[in-house]
């Protein structure tokens, strides 16, 4: 590799520190290293920073320092090309950043040496539509690693919505709304919604209603090959969609249909363990209990 991106959290001082960390230990390797111009790092370190297109077509890798967040943000840099992406940990615990603060050095030659593997995890497509035509921006990405949602505003009342699976109407119900999830995304908001836990490496579309006012209240796990639709009869003058936690408003949502479907891409996750997601899952959620 020789040339290496670096995303960090633009909020957090340490993960800013172990990002110019990481840059002067690829400088010293004659790495060319790349940093975006709307992050905090080329301003704050008074070093140079290339577009967001540069940045995504000329990167061998992309490095995040963050926690899953700051992941989530990296990947959308990696889906142009493909690029894979490490996450480094500098926040809590998450499933997504695999390196802790302490073993960084030893990722990086290893990384440098192609000592990795790995791991490509399932993206969905979104499209959005308004009285039967396609909205062209949402202004929100149409890829998603974790999951899209559709989910009422604080003030307003819950939403009435329809699965369709396959131009097959499987399911109406009632809630407060709608979580369409990869199983990268089933650690995520699916899983605080009572989701299941999905080995990340599966290939499923992952359907959690949120709140609903019905007895039936289970997921529903679909093949990757099914076209998805989620048709909202909403009232609110307002709801939310969201696609890995950006969101726009809806207004009249009563006459919009969601539409998902495995992407064509997917996100190529460099991996050291090939144990890390069990790893981490044990030390989160069963260790801590």
């Amino acid at each position: 590799m020789k040339v290496i991106g670096i995303i960090s959290n633009n909020e957090k001082q340490e993960a800013l520190e172990i990002s110019k960390a990481v840059y002067d230990y690829l400088k010293q390797r004659n790495i060319e290293v790349l940093l975006p111009n709307e992050d905090v790092m080329p301003e704050r370190y008074s070093l140079k920073s290339v577009s967001q297109k540069e940045f995504s077509d000329k990167a061998d890798a992309i490095i995040s320092v963050g926690g899953d967040g700051t992941f989530l943000r990296a990947s959308k840099y990696s889906f142009r090309n493909q690029t894979p992406v490490l996450g480094i940990n500098a926040g809590h615990l998450g499933f997504l950043t695999e390196v802790d603060p302490e073993n960084i050095e030893q990722a990086i030659n290893d990384l440098l040496k192609g000592s990795y593997s790995i791991e490509k995890r399932m993206l969905l497509e979104g499209r959005l539509y308004k009285d039967g035509k396609l909205i062209r921006n949402t202004g929100l990405p149409d890829t998603a690693l974790n999951e899209f949602t559709i989910t009422r505003s604080t003030i307003e009342k819950v939403i009435k919505m329809e699965i369709v699976v396959n131009d097959i109407s499987i399911k109406s119900f009632v809630a407060d709304g709608i979580i369409i999830a990869t199983p990268t995304g089933s650690t995520a908001y699916s899983l605080s919604a009572g989701g299941p836990v999905v080995e990340p490496k599966a290939e499923t579309i992952i359907i959690t209603p949120i709140c609903p006012h019905t007895l039936f209240s289970r997921s529903i796990i679909l093949g990757p090959d099914k076209v998805l639709e989620v048709r909202l009869n909403s009232r609110n003058e307002k709801d939310i969609f969201s696609v890995d936690g950006k969101t726009v408003a809806l207004s009249r949502p009563s006459q919009y249909l969601l539409r998902v479907t495995r992407s064509k891409k997917q996100l190529n996750l460099i991996s050291f363990n090939p144990n890390a997601f069990f790893k981490i899952f044990k030390e989160k959620f069963i260790e801590r209990i």
